[in-house]
């Protein structure tokens, strides 16, 4: 599936990127092309919503650390929401989650099954 991005305005001075598909080798320069043109306007701020992205690879992940940085640099706070919870656990996996913008309360986190001692084990 190829990567759609959908732009609106949030705000005079925000906008919104909706990425739709899978953001890898091959789709991420279109994501760095949308990035480009925001920074290009008077913009303060990018929102990137990975709703609908079903695939993330490490292309993908480097693109976005890389937008955001260059958008710290221009003075633009970019950050990312809506990940699912499989991409925000990759995120964070990565190290990258916190860097992003994503929220850090863990409800990525897998939960362990219980073990069971050998005397609570059924016959």
């Amino acid at each position: 599936m190829k990567l759609s991005i959908d732009t609106c305005a949030l705000s005079q001075r925000a906008i919104l990127l909706t990425l739709a598909g899978e953001l890898d080798y091959v789709s991420a320069q279109h994501l760095r092309t949308a990035v480009t043109e925001a920074i290009t306007g008077d913009i303060h701020e990018i929102v990137i919503s990975l709703a609908d992205v079903t695939f993330v690879d490490s292309t993908g992940i480097g693109t976005l650390v890389v937008a955001r940085r260059i958008c710290g640099d221009m003075r633009v706070n970019l950050r990312v929401r809506d990940a699912s919870p499989f991409i925000a656990r990759l995120f964070a996996v990565v190290g990258v989650a916190e860097a992003l913008g994503l929220p850090q309360d863990g409800a990525w986190a897998v939960v362990p099954k219980p073990r069971l001692d050998k005397a609570t084990q059924p016959a």
